[in-house]
């Protein structure tokens, strides 16, 4: 239940810190957000983690070292306004329609963090969002979600080899930075602490192991690389379809509502198939085939596991029991 407490926030105040970034728009999100063919990069390293989206036919690549400084890149896919996130401090990327109630904002950054996680800010309205909940926590719409949208992060191995096509983000036609500094992504201890407060703290994985987090109604449950084959592959776990490939640092879920089988190709985009033949790619639409419809995505991302388990309690630890 949501309910705005006394001090006008809907969390306790305790779960707040000053960023350190100079309060509101310390890091200035991008507004006019550059792009070049993938073959034009040549900055990103192979072990660099990516953020990829696609709407329609379009594919876009966000990679780290360009979100570290802003954190929130305003895009357009056609006329679909998104935001596009990334928090350093707690590994995490989550997309979001920009078009709340009818009207279309932009989103920068608060200054402020909740269990070391960003919070957002929209212009039209000023409410402070969750970047990691989705959730409206002080502000005339508090307690309201924004409409996510499903990315997916892999390594920038992998964006070359699965999406050669991709449009990639090199920076902003206003802003001035240098993108030279490795991603803070590419440099974090796993046993690392966080500079921020958070609370509950728990101890079952080092504090920067990353993985997947599925989080639904009644459950939370974290899936880390350690527990799934080097090379790509299929995992059911109750209601979750996994798609996982630890050798370019990807994993995403679906839900479950058909059994499918791996058909890696490339080269197609093809990387599943059902029983009745269609063809999957791996943001789950359906490529080729006439009697199925895109796999339902989760609300889920990528995450490091402190700021999963404050944010969200007591998660499941899944444990892959396969030979």
């Amino acid at each position: 239940m949501c309910e705005v407490g006394e001090s006008g926030w809907t969390i306790p105040i305790i779960t707040l810190a000053d960023g350190g970034v100079g309060g509101k728009d310390g890091f200035v999100a991008m507004e006019n957000p550059i792009f070049v063919p993938l073959d034009q990069v040549d900055i990103v390293q192979d072990d660099e983690l990516v953020v990829v989206m696609k709407v329609g036919d379009i594919v876009k690549a966000y990679p780290h070292r360009y979100l570290d400084p802003h954190e929130i890149i305003n895009d357009f896919f056609d006329e679909l306004a998104v935001a596009v996130t990334w928090c350093p401090l707690t590994g995490t990327a989550l997309a979001f329609e920009r078009e709340i109630n009818g009207t279309v904002t932009t989103f920068g950054i608060s200054g402020l963090l909740y269990n070391s996680n960003m919070i957002l800010y929209d212009r039209n309205t000023d409410t402070n969002w969750s970047q990691m909940t989705t959730q409206a926590i002080y502000g005339p719409l508090s307690c309201e979600y924004l409409t996510y949208l499903p990315v997916l992060e892999m390594s920038w191995k992998g964006v070359k080899n699965w999406f050669p096509d991709a449009l990639v983000l090199v920076g902003d036609e206003v802003l001035a930075r240098s993108y030279e500094f490795i991603p803070q992504s590419s440099v974090l201890s796993p046993n690392g602490r966080p500079t921020f407060p958070y609370d509950p703290k728990d101890t079952r994985l080092p504090n920067y192991e990353r993985g997947h987090i599925v989080i639904d109604s009644t459950t939370t449950t974290i899936y880390t690389f350690d527990q799934f084959a080097e090379e790509i592959d299929l995992i059911v776990d109750n209601s979750n379809l996994l798609l996982t490939d630890p050798s370019i640092d990807f994993i995403t879920s679906y839900k479950a509502s058909v059994h499918l089988e791996l058909a890696p190709d490339p080269d197609s985009g093809v990387v599943m198939v059902d029983a009745d033949g269609n063809q999957y790619n791996l943001f789950g639409e359906v490529i080729s085939g006439e009697t199925a419809k895109r796999l339902e995505p989760t609300f889920s991302y990528m995450g490091y596991w402190f700021a999963m388990a404050s944010m969200f309690p007591n998660p499941i630890v899944f444990e892959n029991g396969e030979d």
